[in-house]
């Protein structure tokens, strides 16, 4: 029988849910949606922490022990049991992902350190500030199995909870690495998270062996967490010839820092209008990309946002004709697409119904079990953080 997983999810939840569907499908690795919420994700099956690792919306995977009652009696000696089963000394932390932390968490914890001294072994209770652990106090601390145990509690029910034991947590030195470790970063074009790039790689569910392109390739951010996951072959262009050679640098750094990983790449200075040409015998497997968004900085009003969005439309159209000629039928595109905000009114670049004549369809990629409220009728998946004057449209595009 499988086991059960829990995910704890990023703050774009249903980016995460997604990327987990899609990389359980090209793996094809069959789970069970048993929950999707906010917060988590319960599924049954064979989730490894190599999984996870490849994931780059989801913070941490714990492993069901078990689902008790809802009493602080319940899982105290749930937990007791279960640290009494294990040998050598007692490492541990809780994790609350409960709406309230209860008032009997610490004490309990103090008192089950208390109880595994006096039966003569070590024991140590990793604490922090805030109802979580963080990743980052999570490993530091060696609470990962083998040496150690942060149990993770998720309230199930008004009656029940959920009993967790972390097994893998995202690894936050390597993504900072690739991030602010890279010698070329340019802030005044707008830049890609390393994690939305990743994610964004990942919903293609593209072959390792065939070749990706990043049209609007800027500093090589999706190449990078390509060649991170292991594509071979990687391709990039872009109209800006300063941001070639940014993503030749950061590729060449990525090549000094990780020599185990072999690849090659093809970088070209050139319009996505050209492509087409310059291109013509090659087919790509994946394309990952987010062109120019506008003006990201800008208040916007009603006519400055017409303004933007003809300009846009006009790119957005000629590169996905373009684009399409040059990737494998059934293959997948991975854009962003910009969202304008107005006030409290969210502005979308008028061009979905466009997509059939130019050679894709809107792919959304969701598990059914997800709430329907994430179910854009676009389609698309959003991705905004707090303040943004303008957010990110994920659309997921397959070549018909």
């Amino acid at each position: 029988m499988a086991e059960q997983y829990l995910f704890i999810l990023g703050r774009q939840p249903q980016l995460s849910v997604a990327e987990i569907a899609a990389v359980a499908r090209a793996r094809q690795l069959a789970i069970t949606w048993q929950t999707i919420t906010a917060s988590y994700a319960l599924v049954e099956g064979d989730i490894t922490p190599d999984f996870f690792k490849q994931l780059a919306g989801s913070i941490k995977l714990a492993q069901v022990l078990a689902e008790v009652e809802y009493k602080p009696n319940i899982i105290r000696d749930f937990v007791f049991n279960y640290l009494s089963s294990l040998t050598g000394g007692c490492l541990f932390g809780f994790s609350w992902y409960g709406h309230k932390i209860p008032s009997w968490l610490k004490p309990m914890g103090l008192e089950l350190k208390r109880e595994i001294k006096d039966s003569g072994r070590r024991a140590r209770l990793v604490e922090s500030r805030q109802d979580v652990l963080s990743s980052v106090v999570v490993q530091k601390n060696h609470l990962l199995p083998p040496r150690g145990t942060e149990f993770i509690l998720q309230p199930f029910s008004e009656t029940r909870i959920i009993i967790a034991r972390t097994v893998a947590v995202q690894e936050f030195a390597e993504w900072s690495e690739r991030d602010y470790g890279r010698p070329e970063r340019d802030s005044r074009v707008g830049m890609l998270p390393p994690k939305l790039a990743r994610l964004m790689i990942n919903l293609t569910q593209g072959e390792l062996a065939e070749p990706l392109l990043d049209p609007f390739c800027g500093s090589g951010t999706v190449l990078q967490e390509a060649v991170a996951l292991g594509y071979k072959s990687i391709w990039g262009s872009d109209i800006d010839k300063q941001g070639i050679e940014r993503t030749a640098a950061n590729l060449q750094w990525l090549r000094q820092k990780h020599p185990e990983w072999q690849f090659e790449e093809k970088l070209l200075a050139a319009d996505v209008r050209q492509l087409k040409t310059q291109l013509k015998d090659i087919k790509f497997g994946a394309m990952v990309t987010e062109p120019y968004l506008g003006p990201t900085s800008r208040i916007f009003d009603i006519k400055q946002y017409q303004a933007v969005a003809k300009d846009l439309v006009s790119l957005y159209r000629l590169a996905l004709k373009n684009l399409a000629v040059l990737i494998l039928p059934g293959r997948r595109l991975v854009m962003v697409w910009p969202v304008f905000h107005l006030g409290a009114k969210l502005l979308y670049l008028p061009l979905v119904n466009e997509l059939s004549s130019l050679g894709w369809k809107v792919e959304n990629i969701l598990p059914p079990q997800a709430p329907p409220a994430w179910c854009d009728k676009r389609g698309s998946l959003l991705y905004e953080r707090p303040g943004q004057r303008v957010g990110r449209e994920v659309f997921v595009l397959r070549k018909v």
